[in-house]
């Protein structure tokens, strides 16, 4: 795996001028303005009635909807240039003293303020404190404001304002959140959904719990953790986390695309990582197995390229763009989202001496990349899972407890 100047991947990435996307275009936002693609959403706006078909009964709606609940912390989040209705209104209620007393927790001191003049020390205790509120990978990258929105858009009242990020926040801290294996192999069901659902809530909870501890330290941050103030994937690139796939998403070496990612912008001094490549882009080129297996041909087959394929793309960034039209239309015929193109990606595998084998020979024999794709699919990799059985062969494990080393 080669680490990468950060202005070398802008220099190969970037393509012409680059400008803010507006976060009215993203595809979860354009349906509650766009007459063309208003339908789209109503899976979300009406109650999906449950079937008598295996992954989509009302206990596996149960399952999905109930991982989804930590996703409302977010609500909370009054912290940023623009917060949503639902999160001022809260926060007019929920004063520090009626908090600290509500949950038994002491009001923080009163303008005290951690020392940041070792950036090394204070780089390693945040993502330190990163993973051990939950994130399993998380890297820090400096603010490239381009990838800020230029506008935020409130997709509970459809507010609609310009956003200005202040100019102290000058990093940003990027978490990955793994998903399992075997949970996304049931997609497109309510089960595996609960699995990325359940990902959205660490999401929301870990970044609540990062950004109140460098605000206790008495510095500034901002939770970003529904994917909204700016785009996150390229800001997970530049922090090392991983390479951008043909399928659209962050490909990260650990999980491959089976992973959430969040982000909280700081006014810490913290020191930035580097891009990795370890072979995405070239394996990506050589595999169509997402665009292949894409029910809706949502994936681009053929070369990257940096022009937009609708309103919902951001230019100027050499990728394959997602007809994100096509994606959400897909979403809307089966009422819930879909993550086949994670399930069936090579890179998802379990974690173990084998595939962890592969891996470094993808990296570091990169032209026989056609030979691991044919394999993939020999082996039967990326076939979906059958729910008739998932309930009585379902047996989650619990969390360890000895999840924190202490050096001697």
């Amino acid at each position: 795996m080669k680490r990468l100047p950060v202005e070398q991947w802008k220099r190969e990435n970037i393509i012409g001028t680059l400008e803010q996307f507006d976060e009215k275009y993203t595809m979860f936002a354009r349906p509650l303005w766009d007459e063309k693609v208003k339908p789209l959403l109503n899976w979300v706006l009406d109650r999906s009635k449950s079937k008598r078909k295996e992954g989509s009964t009302l206990r596996d709606q149960a399952l999905r909807i109930g991982s989804r609940t930590g996703i409302m912390m977010h609500l909370f989040e009054n912290d940023r240039p623009n917060p949503i209705a639902i999160a001022r209104e809260i926060g007019a209620i929920a004063t520090p003293e009626r908090v600290a007393r509500n949950i038994m927790v002491s009001l923080p001191p009163e303008g005290e303020k951690w020392d940041v003049t070792d950036r090394a020390t204070l780089t390693r205790d945040i993502k330190n404190a990163a993973v051990y509120y939950g994130a399993d990978i998380v890297g820090v990258c400096k603010l490239d404001r381009r990838w800020i929105y230029s506008h935020s858009f409130d997709l509970g009242s459809g507010e609609y304002n310009v956003q200005e990020i202040p100019d102290e926040f000058q990093y940003a801290i990027v978490m990955g959140f793994g998903e399992d294996y075997q949970m996304l192999r049931y997609a497109p069901t309510y089960i595996a959904d609960a699995e990325t659902s359940l990902g959205y809530s660490r999401m929301a909870i870990t970044n609540a719990y990062v950004s109140k501890f460098i605000k206790i330290l008495g510095h500034k941050a901002m939770s970003c953790s529904t994917n909204t103030v700016g785009i996150t994937i390229p800001m997970a690139i530049e922090a090392g986390l991983g390479q951008l796939g043909r399928n659209g998403l962050l490909i990260t070496r650990e999980f491959g695309p089976a992973v959430r990612i969040s982000k909280v912008l700081t006014s810490l001094p913290l020191i930035p990582d580097n891009p990795v490549d370890f072979g995405v882009t070239e394996f990506c080129r050589a595999c169509k197995i997402c665009s292949d297996k894409c029910p809706s041909k949502a994936i681009l087959p053929g070369r990257r390229i940096a022009d937009a394929r609708n309103e919902s793309n951001a230019p100027g960034v050499l990728k394959w763009p997602i007809d994100a039209e096509r994606c959400m239309g897909q979403w809307s015929r089966i009422r819930k989202p879909c993550t086949i193109c994670i399930s069936v990606c090579p890179f998802n595998k379990p974690d173990n001496w084998f595939h962890t084998m592969v891996k470094r020979f993808v990296d570091r024999i990169r032209w026989a990349d056609p030979f691991y794709v044919k394999m993939d699919k020999i082996l039967g990799y990326g076939t979906q899972a059958d729910a008739k059985e998932f309930w009585d062969r379902w047996q989650p494990q619990p969390t360890r407890t000895d999840r924190v080393k202490i050096k001697r």
